[in-house]
């Protein structure tokens, strides 16, 4: 819970096992064009989140005896009916397996569904049932505008407007944060200049509270370009957001609704996200909302209880990460801001290790600020990137799963993660040293792999020695690959 100064701090260990159990829909929308559906199930054992697993003599009790092990018979069925969408078995200690129903059954539906899920030990002394809850939304499909929906399972989006016929394709929005009286208001050239360097998304730094803009977003929409729509300057004031929900919410390259930029960092209402969130929902549950925080650690569970998404807003180079230049204050727990107004812009292979740094952690998109970029080689150095990021079979292996870090135990400066789909693995990998490294760089992979298929980035040049390590001889300072290799 929330303690002094906003800090969220982990709650006191339980001295028992507890049962987490939890329910959330595969995606998290899903429209009447889909007949299929999934949701994802957890039942771990934690020390801190859960409720108690059933007890006897002193003793926990599984399969009649004491046992950290066994199964649970599980139903997830829509609130109050008794006609359930899953029922089968559910091993205790699983962790995000999925189960399968027929969401036609459904009616579509505005309003979502209200989702509970009751487990029971399949054999053993209790007769305990443990229970979780969570909601579906199975809307009406869309013929105009836009859909978009997260992947709850691996995270990323899928979009569905009509240059997609309306299937839902993913995608990995990569752009720019962009001006739009310094650049795209000026015509329609700018705006396809900016699609053709490669861009598939764009944050308008502009909102229909600036003016009659639906020229420029009509524009966008022209050349398929997802944006963001930015509420930052309005997102407080909900009579404001209303009139511009009918606005934006049907034009065909809506990709998600901004709302607050570093609410934390500002100190906002603590229910300031959520009432915005709650009123986008209601009227356009067809679309995500999101978010950027500031702060490390500052009411985090309040602020993101009004997104879908969260984003990052890290500036790690030209600061100095213990004093705030703009302020000019010691930057702690209590206040100081090291990233405003950094000293410099970054270089371009800066750039590009920042973004394989990104992706290397789980980010499932890119959006930075800002266009036109200062110096303007640095829109090429993003360009250059976006043309490999938003393509297979880099999108691929991005959008399949999380990436997994691999430790280069003799070069710790190196980061390097690895994902895998359909019998494929790809290796991305960024060098934070400024300096280069001498001798040959050897990377265990914990997988066998026969041969490198691609080199999608980077111009390092790798080979698979004999006991199937990834190696490369010497190592620029700030160097990146990117490299997919058959398993």
């Amino acid at each position: 819970m929330p303690a002094f100064g906003g800090q969220l701090e982990p709650p006191a260990p339980s001295p028992s096992l507890l049962l987490d159990l939890k329910v959330t829909p595969r995606h998290s929308i899903y429209d009447s064009s889909e007949s299929k559906a999934e949701f994802i199930v957890s039942a771990t054992l934690s020390h801190s989140h859960g409720e108690p697993l059933s007890r006897n003599e002193g003793h926990w009790w599984w399969g009649g005896r004491p046992s950290h092990s066994g199964d649970l018979e599980i139903t997830i069925e829509v609130q109050g009916n008794r006609h359930p969408l899953v029922s089968g078995r559910l091993a205790l200690n699983t962790t995000e397996k999925l189960f399968g129903f027929d969401i036609a059954d459904l009616e579509p539906s505005l309003d979502p569904y209200p989702i509970v899920l009751v487990a029971n030990p399949v054999q053993g002394r209790s007769k305990r049932s443990y229970s979780a809850k969570t909601e579906l939304y199975y809307l009406p499909a869309k013929n105009t505008g836009s859909t978009v929906k997260i992947d709850n399972l691996h995270g990323g989006m899928l979009v569905a407007n009509n240059v997609t016929n309306y299937s839902f394709e993913p995608i990995v929005p990569f752009g720019f944060y962009t001006s739009c009286s310094g650049y795209l208001n000026y015509s329609l050239a700018n705006v396809t200049a900016y699609k053709d360097m490669g861009f598939n998304a764009i944050n308008p730094v502009c909102a229909f509270t600036d003016g009659d803009l639906g020229y420029l977003f009509d524009w966008m929409d022209s050349v398929n370009l997802w944006y963001q729509y930015d509420m930052r300057g309005s997102f407080l004031n909900l009579s404001s957001v209303a009139e511009q929900i009918p606005l934006v919410k049907d034009r065909s390259n809506l990709l998600s609704w901004y709302t607050a930029d570093e609410p934390d960092g500002w100190q906002y209402n603590l229910s300031s996200t959520r009432r915005a969130y709650d009123l986008l929902k209601k009227e356009d549950p067809y679309h995500p909302t999101g978010l950027v925080l500031n702060c490390q650690n500052y009411y985090f569970e309040d602020y993101t209880s009004g997104t879908d998404y969260i984003m990052e807003d890290a500036y790690p180079v030209g600061i100095d990460p213990t004093y705030s230049r703009r302020f000019n204050t010691t930057v702690n727990e209590t206040y100081g801001d090291c990233g405003y107004y950094w000293a410099r812009s970054p270089t371009n292979e800066e750039t590009w290790v920042m973004t394989i740094l990104g992706f290397n952690h789980k980010a499932r998109a890119m959006m930075s600020w800002t266009f036109p970029t200062t110096p303007l080689s640095l829109a090429e150095a993003h360009s250059e990137m976006a043309k490999i990021i938003t393509i297979p079979p880099v999108s691929d292996f991005l959008l399949a799963g999380d990436p997994t870090d691999i430790e280069v135990k003799s070069n710790p400066q190196l980061d390097v993660s690895y994902w895998i789909d359909n019998g494929k693995v790809m290796v991305a990998l960024a060098n934070i040293a400024q300096t280069p490294s001498n001798g040959s760089i050897a990377i265990k992979l914990p997988m066998k792999v026969s041969k490198i298929l691609s080199q999608p980035w980077g111009s390092l040049s790798w080979y698979l020695d004999k006991t199937g390590k990834l190696c490369t001889s010497g190592l620029e300072g700030l160097a990146t690959s990117i490299v997919v290799l058959e398993s």
